[in-house]
């Protein structure tokens, strides 16, 4: 076939997001209608299927900030400063609507999907193509960026449901609405409705047992390789991360047995990073990239998306801050605060001069880091510590177990304060453990995309301390998911609004 460049065929591949879509979508979609032919010319050959994969790593680079940003203004964790856009400040409110079409309701559903039809073309093409003339070496390749792709699909399913659905819980039978479910490349006018609840979790979990049945036959033809028992490259997609999302998923369904179980898995073949490289592992990601991380994104010489909004050197300093409350739960010698406090480096002048400002520091690169490709940050999806979190809660909640719960606890506590895990003292109780693993889970996890959803999946109120003017959201609440966007609505028939928003 005639080469191309990949740019254009990963921008052909991204640009769907929904099948049903706005009139101005449409129009941008007639590029991949014309397209099709030399999509699937360029998918046949094994480069162009290859560049698509990293084509569908770029495109869950570009949805997760908005993840981690969304779960952390909505939360209590934050306070937001002056220069904060228009709808950040809006859902730190909880005043979005649907016709908030230039903001989260839509960007984030946007770039969830976007990751869901690069699956679809990458699940069709590489069922299609395999051994149709590649080698079997190829052939191998192919099915290992298949099973990345089925666990691309669940994250993103996963991550549209916490964001568009109440919690798997909210209902007794999990028949609640959640999200379309699409296992398809969507025809050009197709319009999807929203499954139940139950149906996206067992969509997800489909996905990932496909994931990691095709990570294993991978593993039995290329050996050397690991799969299971080791990460090789924290920034593509693994067995192991696989592992960690199931972890991350049960324990939202509250099947506190998988929960454990596959949160020790993780935790036998990732270690916690020391305490001595924890600073590094955030403000200089790339020369510590593996350290604890299970599944990281490379964002090598690209812009951070999340850095400009903690970054207080930037002119108008920063955009979110973190809450004073934050200041409160650290001790003396816990590392773990240093990064809420930005202290300049040797001869670093500016804005900042002689200050040392509050700050999220987990976002922002060392500024001694002099390769202007290196100045970047790599966002975590997952790292050791959550398995950590998620064993002890699971182990509680499933049998009481406080010696095993106190044990992961200790080990996260310890390494944070440079201590032996003797010299930690906790709770003996399972209730007073469970207030210590939220306690550690906000010390661990913060600003990580986790806040939201714990308090959500918990069915606690949110009760604020920050600068926000909506101190407390009592839990059940519509205003705990986000709108479902007007221009969505318009056109796809087939959609249901969140209660709650249909005639706002």
């Amino acid at each position: 076939m005639k080469k191309i460049s990949k740019y254009i065929v990963l921008a052909l591949l991204a640009a769907a997001t929904l099948p049903a879509c706005s009139d101005l979508e449409k129009k941008l979609l007639t590029v991949d209608v014309i397209g099709k032919n030399t999509i699937e010319g360029f998918m046949k050959e094994y480069d162009g299927y290859v560049a698509a994969s990293e084509g569908m790593h770029a495109e869950i680079r570009s949805f997760y900030p908005i993840r981690i940003k969304y779960a952390e203004i909505a939360g209590d964790l934050l306070n937001i400063t002056a220069s904060a856009e228009e709808g950040d400040r809006l859902l730190f409110n909880y005043q979005m609507e649907q016709q908030h079409i230039a903001t989260y309701p839509r960007t984030y559903w946007a770039a969830g999907w976007s990751v869901i039809t690069q699956v679809s073309y990458i699940l069709y093409y590489g069922e299609k193509n395999l051994h149709q003339g590649w080698s079997v070496s190829q052939n191998t390749t192919v099915r290992k960026i298949m099973a990345q792709a089925y666990f691309a699909r669940a994250l993103a399913m996963f991550d549209i449901c916490n964001a568009y659905a109440q919690p798997y819980n909210y209902t007794p039978d999990h028949s609640h609405i959640g999200i379309p479910i699409l296992t398809h490349i969507a025809s050009f006018n197709e319009a999807l409705p929203r499954k139940n609840i139950s149906e996206v979790y067992s969509q997800i979990l489909d996905d990932l047992d496909n994931a990691m049945a095709l990570f294993n036959e991978v593993e039995k033809e290329q050996p050397a390789a690991a799969q299971k028992n080791a990460i090789s490259d924290c920034y593509h997609i693994s067995y192991i991360a696989c592992e960690a999302l199931l972890a991350r998923v049960y324990l939202y369904m509250e099947n506190w047995e998988k929960a454990a179980y596959y949160s020790q898995s993780v935790m036998s073949k990732v270690p916690l990073a020391s305490r001595d490289s924890y600073i590094e592992m955030f403000r200089n990601s790339q020369a510590v990239p593996g350290s604890e991380a299970i599944f990281r994104l490379n964002s090598y010489a690209t812009t951070s998306s999340l850095s400009t909004l903690y970054d207080p050197t930037r002119s108008g300093g920063a955009k979110f801050e973190p809450a004073p409350m934050m200041y409160t739960i650290y001790g003396a010698d816990d590392v773990r605060k240093n990064l809420l406090v930005y202290v300049p480096e040797e001869g670093e002048t500016g804005i900042i001069a002689g200050q040392t400002p509050n700050a999220v520091c987990k976002y922002l690169w060392k500024k001694s880091i002099v390769d202007k490709n290196l100045q970047c940050h790599d966002n975590f999806v997952f790292r050791a510590s959550e398995m950590y979190l998620i064993h002890a809660e699971a182990v509680l909640k499933q049998s009481g177990d406080v010696a095993a719960a106190s044990s992961d606890l200790k080990a996260l506590i310890a390494r944070a304060r440079g201590v032996e895990s003797s010299a930690v003292s906790l709770p003996s109780t399972v209730d007073g453990l469970l207030e210590a693993v939220k306690t550690e889970r906000i010390k661990e996890l913060c600003f990580e995309g986790h806040r939201l959803f714990d308090i959500i999946r918990r069915k606690e109120n949110l009760v604020r301390t920050n600068n926000a003017d909506v101190k407390t959201v009592n839990y059940p609440n519509y205003r705990f998911i986000l709108p479902i966007d007007q221009m969505e609505m318009q056109s796809n028939e087939r959609m249901k609004q969140n209660e709650g928003y249909e005639t706002k």
